[in-house]
């Protein structure tokens, strides 16, 4: 009997970690930069323009942090899905 409660709380915390993590990802927005060359890169988040290096920072779908120069973006848009 007791192993079996063992049980049922070890899978009750593996559901709540696996919604916990689900919510998290439906809540960050993803955005399109499209570079002055017609490639298209993906964002998680808004990113982040720094005015000193006139570059735009943003972090990819694989989570690595991208910088990218001002001149060479052509737009960035917020993704609607």
């Amino acid at each position: 009997m007791r192993s079996m409660l063992f049980g049922l709380r070890r899978v009750a915390l593996v559901v709540l970690c696996l919604a916990a993590l689900a919510l998290t990802a439906c809540g960050s927005r993803h955005y399109t930069i499209t570079t002055t060359d017609g490639a298209t890169h993906d964002a998680v988040g808004e990113p982040r323009f720094d005015e000193t290096s006139q570059t735009y920072t943003y972090t990819d779908l694989d989570g690595r942090k991208v910088t990218i120069k001002r001149e060479d973006v052509q737009v960035i848009q917020e993704r609607a899905d």
